[in-house]
Parts: C-alpha cells; structure tokens; sequence
C-alpha cells in the first residue's frame, strides 16, 4: 500500500508539469499563428512599400604639395545646413491638412474626395511652405540668404526625400557659432561637415596643379565627388580620388528615410608629392608677372633634374572650377590670345634666337672652324648707321651688335648675328643639328603631365639639304630662327652644360603617400638619366666663360640686371652664367612678333641651378627676361640661407 500511494503522489506532481508544459505548448502555437498569419499580411504590405536606396559617399580627395610638404591643394571644410524632411513629416501633415486642403475646399466646394492628381501638388505646396519657414528661420539667424528655392524643393522634394536637403552652404565660422547658438538641436535641422577641394594659393602653380571638377548625379542637388580635369590633377586622378563608400539607406512608400547605415566605407585619396618648392614658385611667379604679359620660367636642379618652379603667364584660379565657371567666364579663359590654361613651359614651342648661339659654339669649336682669339670684322649696315649688318654669299641679315671687331667673347656677350652666322656657315647645318639633337631639343622631355607638352620643330642632321631644310637656312638657324623648342627643353640644355652634359629627365612629381598608414611609394627617382652629351672639356669652358661674361663684363646685355644697388647676388658671391636671346618672329597666324629669353645657370663656380625666362613679345633678353632671372636667383640666394622649411603636419 505504500508503494502505491507513493506513485498516486507522484502523478499528482507529473500531471501539474505536463499542464505547464501543454499550456507553453500552446502559447507559442499561438504566437506562432499570430506572427505568420496576422502579422505576416502587416509585414508583407509593409515591405512592398519599402525599398532600399545605394546613395555614394564621395571620398576626401588627396592632396598636393610641395617638396617640403607644403600643401598646395588641400581639402577645407565646408559647412552645410542641411534639413531631414523625414524628422518633419507630422508638420507637412498639420500643415496639409489644416491650411492647404482647407484652403482648396473653400475654392472648389463639392468637390467630394479630391484625386491624387490633385492631393500631390497640394501635398508638395503645403510641405514647401513648412521647409520655407524653417529656411527663413535659418536665413535670419545666419543673416545669409540660403540657397532653398520652390524649383530646388520641388525636384529634391520628388527624387531625394531620404537625403538631408542643403539650404544653407559654404558658412563662416561665424555662421557656424550662430547655428550652434540658435538653432542647434531645432528638429530636422543639423550642421553637415563636407571636405571640398581648396588651393589655398590661388593662381600659384595653376598651370602645374590642373583643375578638378564636380562629378555624380545631379551633382547640384547631391555631395559631389570631383574629377582631375587637367594637370597634376588629371594626370593622377586615379590615385588622388580615392575609392567612393555607399550608403544603405531604407525608405518608405513615400520616399522618407527609415534607417540608414555604412555599406561600404569610403577610403580618402592619396597624396601627391612634387618636386617644386613653393617659396621659389611663389617668387617666380612674381618675378615674370611683373615684367610679362604672356611667358613662361623653368627652374631646375642641375644635378637632379628636379623642377624646382615652373611658372607661366597669364594664369588662373583653380578654386574657379570647384564651383562651377559660368559661360562668361569660359570665355575669358579660352581667349584666344591670352590663352590663360596653356603652360608656356611646355606646352607651346618657340624660336630660341640668340640663346641657340650656345649650341653654334659647341658645334663650331668641334669642327674646329672657329678659333676664339681670331678676330672677325662686323660689316657697317648702310640702310641702318650704327648697326652691323650680315653681307656674305648673298645673305643680309641685320645686326644687334654695332659694326667693329670682335672675338669670340665679345661677339657672345654682345650676342652678334653675323658673327655665328659666318661660323655657322663653316660649320653648316648638318653640324648645328647633330649638336642640338645631343641636347635632345625639338623632342619632349617625358614630363609627368601627359598631353601638355609638345616636340618644337628640330629637324635631325639627317634632314639637313633636304627640301624642307635646304642649305641656305643655316646662317638663320645658326642665330636660333626657323627652329622652335620650349622652355623645358633649354632648361635640360643649361643644366647639361652646367653640369658637365649629363641629360636628366625633368621629374616634377617625386611620390604617392597612403593617406590611412603613410606608407610611400616612389613614382619617379630622382636623377634619371636620359642621355649623357660627350663634350670637350675646353670647349665647354669656353662657353662657360662666355656665359659668365654676358652678366659680368660692362656693356653686356644682362650686365645691368646683375649689378643692382641691392648687390644681393654680389655679397653672396654668386656669378651667374647665362645668354640673352631675342627671335624675330614672321610665321603667319602667330600674334606676336617677337620672343626674348634669358638662359642661365648659377652658381658659376659651384653649378646648382639652372634658370630659364622666355616673354613673348618683351623688349629684350637682357632688359626684360635678364631681371626676372635676377630676382629668382636673389629668392634662391634668400632660400639657402634660410634653409628649408619646417614640414607641414598630416592632414587629420
């Protein structure tokens, strides 16, 4: 018996946990039958009304700076105001109902349920005029217009609802503290951060640096990523732009956002390193603006290669084209005349004149036509008094050496005409070419910048005697006409000659640093040799000292440019070596008539830099061109002193 009541009390307890058990059973039954029956038909409507949006996330484009890592294009922060439409939703429905629907039942009355042809512009008008308040708002306590407009609301209104809507942009930081002041934590509004590319020199090293323009969909209503048009900008696009992030935003029927999230991050660009110094650029650029109009200057390291300026003029701003360039503004920038975004450097090519009497010499001291201590004699020109004049085998070419005798060293640094002409023809114009061609001019440098530089004309030896190059151009090939090259292509030559004719490719653009781990990686190494010129060692000091001799012997054509009262080169004890140059220009459909150079490289006992000037339709060499190089040299002397700068911090 007590068995059995032992079990009768252990059925008892069993039956009260089977009832537990069977009533949780039941519970989720009907919890189950709950979420897929009843709220299954809720979810599935609610997800036909949903959909998802891929907006893309433009990333921080990276930077440009100089060799010392001053930046000479950056990202700047811009503020925004930007409004949520969604956080506003119960004001567009007060607002629909209580003015708007009201308003139209006064003047339509009877009309029963309004169709939704009707509903949607009222439905448009009533939530424009909620936003309009609110910008009004804005507008009063930034005390800026903002840029909202009923034409922007409405097509923003219509493709954009799950964005932030900009109404106010581009704000000062005193815009900024009047936001935060007064309107911060407003609903629907906030304060937006967007980088945009900013050169915060302006026109400094605009031919260089290029341009960027805006890219994406309706870019004017969106953030916009940014497209290298031209320059450093164009050429490295790839690596400065970055790679773009997306957004996963979830809307509703209505287009409002729901949630939103990270769906790929967006990975800022990587900076670009140049080889040019800003504080030599900067004095460059002010040393050729004041004495030109339209020309263009080559700075050059003469052991490296390394462009340390390149400048030309006239110029622009980049910062233009961040924005946008209105048509009249287009205009300006493609005159034809000035041609604002061409660089002069290298991008045109010019007759060298007297500047190619460097080469005439090389040519004719190897052919062993011309003795320096030989004298030869300036014929008087008849039709000009006071002015030689170049009368041999029917040849009359003017003079800009007064008539008299001269030697070597005279007639350079007086920059004679017939002089090299006669050499020149004794030499002849086989010589002539094969020596420029050693020096690779009339051929592209490879300069980083595809599609900005072009060849000039210099014919191959080869061609010398031929029908486009017949004998008799070369007395005028001999003084620099019929022949064009570019201010890079002398700069390479100078610095050749200053360093004893070793040939560099010019390198503007040193490396590429990751922006996340500021790992490095060299694009181009310093010092490339391109080709190595075989000269006589006499013969090159011969034309050194010639050189030297057009800014240090009184009467020389660069001579007053290089002894200023300011004496700065003098207590510095540094000679500069250099030829002026001017080319008479007759080609049809050229507008100008005339080209001045100034060709140099200094220190003269310690060769480091090479500097060349060329000003389309300038004075002279000597008067126009010789100051600007003179200036630049004065900034180089000041730069060594100084020494380099400190380098700029990372960006954040």
């Amino acid at each position: 018996m007590f068995i059995f009541d032992i079990f009768k009390r252990e059925a008892r307890r069993l039956r009260t946990v089977s009832l537990v058990m069977a009533g949780g059973m039941l519970a989720l039954l009907a919890g189950l039958w709950f979420v897929q029956i009843v709220s299954g038909k809720q979810m599935q409507g609610r997800l036909e009304i949903q959909s998802f949006r891929k907006p893309p996330v433009p990333a921080e484009r990276g930077r440009i700076l100089d060799r010392n890592g001053q930046a000479l294009v950056e990202n700047r922060a811009q503020y925004n105001v930007v409004l949520y439409l969604e956080e506003l939703r119960s004001q567009f429905t007060n607002e629909y109902y209580s003015h708007v629907l009201k308003e139209y039942a006064r003047d339509h009355p009877g009309g029963g349920r309004l169709p939704s042809r009707v509903t949607a512009p009222l439905r448009l008008e009533a939530d424009y005029r909620v936003v309009s308040n609110i910008s009004s708002r804005v507008a009063a306590v930034l005390r800026q217009p903002t840029t909202l407009t009923r034409e922007r609301f409405g097509y923003f209104y219509t493709n954009y609802t799950f964005m932030p809507l900009p109404i106010a942009t581009n704000l000062t930081a005193t815009n900024v503290a009047r936001f935060s002041e007064s309107l911060y934590g407003e609903r629907g509004l906030d304060l937006e951060r967007q980088p945009v590319v900013s050169y915060p020199h302006r026109t400094t090293a605009a031919h260089l640096l290029g341009y960027v323009v805006r890219t994406g969909e309706d870019r004017k209503y969106l953030g916009a990523g940014y497209k290298g048009n031209s320059g450093i900008e164009g050429a490295f696009d790839e690596r400065l732009k970055g790679e773009p992030g997306t957004n996963l935003v979830l809307v509703n029927n209505e287009g409002y956002r729901q949630h939103a999230e990270t769906l790929v991050p967006n990975r800022a660009g990587e900076d670009i390193y140049l080889t040019i110094s800003l504080p030599l650029q900067l004095a460059a650029e002010k040393a050729l603006a004041q004495r030109a109009t339209r020309g263009a200057v080559v700075v050059m390291d003469v052991h490296t290669g390394d462009i340390l300026a390149m400048a030309s003029v006239p110029t622009f701003d980049p910062n233009e084209f961040v924005s946008g360039v209105s048509p009249a503004r287009w205009e300006q920038l493609n005159d034809a005349r000035l041609q604002l975004q061409v660089n002069r450097a290298t991008y045109d090519a010019y007759p060298p004149g007297s500047t190619f009497k460097m080469i005439t010499t090389l040519a004719c001291l190897e052919s062993g036509v011309m003795d320096v201590n030989e004298p030869y004699m300036v014929a008087a020109d008849e039709e000009n008094p006071g002015h030689g004049v170049f009368r041999e085998s029917g040849y009359h070419i003017k003079d800009t050496a007064p008539p008299g005798e001269y030697k070597f060293e005279s007639a350079f640094y007086h920059s004679s005409n017939s002089y090299f002409s006669h050499y020149g023809l004794k030499a002849g114009l086989r010589k002539l070419l094969e020596v420029a061609k050693r020096f690779h001019l009339g051929e592209k440098t490879d300069f980083a910048i595809p599609g900005e530089e072009v060849a000039g004309i210099v014919p191959g030896p080869e061609q010398a005697g031929g029908k486009a190059w017949p004998l008799n151009k070369t007395p005028y090939v001999a003084i620099g006409q019929e022949i064009t090259v570019t201010p890079l292509q002398m700069t390479v030559m100078v610095a050749a000659i200053a360093n004893g004719g070793t040939i560099f490719w010019p390198r503007l653009v040193s490396r590429a640093c990751a922006p996340e781990t500021g790992a490095a990686e060299e694009l181009y190494p310093a010092g490339r040799v391109r080709d190595r010129v075989h000269l006589d060692p006499q013969h090159l000091q011969i034309l050194r000292n010639a050189m030297l001799q057009d800014t240090e012997h009184p009467g020389a054509n660069a001579y007053d440019s290089f002894h200023l009262p300011e004496r700065v080169l003098e207590q510095a004890h540094f000679q500069v070596a250099g030829k002026t140059g001017t080319a008479q220009v007759k080609s049809k459909g050229l507008d100008y008539n005339r080209v001045v150079w100034f060709d140099s490289y200094g220190p003269f006992d310690d060769p480091r830099y090479a500097v060349v000037v060329m000003i389309v339709d300038g004075g002279s060499g000597g008067g126009t061109c010789a100051p600007v190089a003179e200036k630049i040299y004065e900034a180089i002397v000041n730069m060594e002193k100084a020494g380099p700068p400190p380098r700029a911090l990372t960006r954040n």
